[in-house]
């Protein structure tokens, strides 16, 4: 489901004696530069993570969230896909008594990745799949990317259709999505030094509308795989071992195709290009 716009910015008194909910969970954080702390030209040393674990009263990990994370990711300096964090993740014996899972990724996606957006979609997918069946009790919720003002994105599609599509995603397993728009909150009304990271006001506001979220799905069940949709990539994609390939209709391209007018040739074997 996705949250409706039943709160703001300012943290609700009322949910205080609600609070009391969280005082024995484990909550973790997957997140990008944002749940990090990155205000555009330093660190904070008060980020959403350490604003949440004050108003919850409870320990917030946050050992999995890193600057540049993307869910499918395809950097070569790097490694920023979910899929190798989360290799990491399952392998993390605390992770099996974890509680709740906030995921906060997307914008990187959208700013600096060129995979075609079906194929976000099934990295998405298939990571939440990998995490349930590591803790098969674990409750998610998803917090969707937040407005970007970068002028020059790698993406071909715009904000407001990864935040669908990334819905379509989580609500598939029943996880509550976090719409920061519906949720009254906008980059609009705040400072921003580089088009993308808040300054530590925001942080602060981002944490309480955060915690308002978390609070109204705190009743949230673990997640339904019964029903799974089919996510469909074409164009573009770099998996997670950097090989550059293109899908249509989810087959992979094979030998010499053109695309766009310019013929490449994709290895029969790995499917990657050549």
């Amino acid at each position: 489901m996705e949250i409706t716009p039943t709160y703001g910015v300012q943290f609700r008194q009322s949910n205080l004696p609600k609070l009391l909910y969280f005082q024995n969970k484990k909550v973790w954080i997957v997140g990008d530069s944002l749940m990090v702390g990155w205000d555009g030209t330093k660190l904070l040393k008060k980020n959403c993570p350490k604003f949440i674990s004050q108003d919850i009263h409870s320990r917030v990990n946050n050992d999995y969230s890193f600057s540049g994370a993307q869910i499918s990711g395809n950097q070569q300096m790097r490694t920023f896909d979910l899929t190798n964090n989360v290799s990491k993740i399952i392998l993390d014996p605390q992770f099996q008594s974890a509680d709740i899972l906030l995921l906060s990724l997307g914008v990187n996606d959208l700013n600096y990745s060129d995979n075609n957006i079906g194929y976000v979609q099934q990295r998405l997918q298939t990571n939440i799949m990998r995490l349930y069946s590591a803790n098969p009790n674990i409750k998610i919720m998803g917090l969707l990317p937040f407005a970007s003002y970068l002028k020059d994105k790698s993406s071909h599609y715009r904000l407001a259709e990864l935040q669908i599509a990334l819905s379509k995603v989580y609500q598939s397993f029943g996880i509550p999505v976090l719409n920061w728009q519906q949720a009254g909150f906008s980059y609009d009304h705040f400072s921003v030094k580089d088009g993308v990271h808040p300054n530590s006001m925001t942080y602060k506001l981002m944490s309480n509308t955060i915690v308002d979220f978390m609070v109204l799905n705190r009743s949230v069940m673990p997640l339904d795989i019964s029903n799974q949709s089919l996510f469909v990539s074409n164009g573009w994609q770099t998996n997670e071992q950097g090989q550059r390939q293109y899908a249509k209709n989810n087959i992979l391209l094979t030998d010499w195709q053109i695309i766009d007018q310019t013929a490449y040739y994709f290895d029969p074997i790995t499917k990657a290009l050549k």
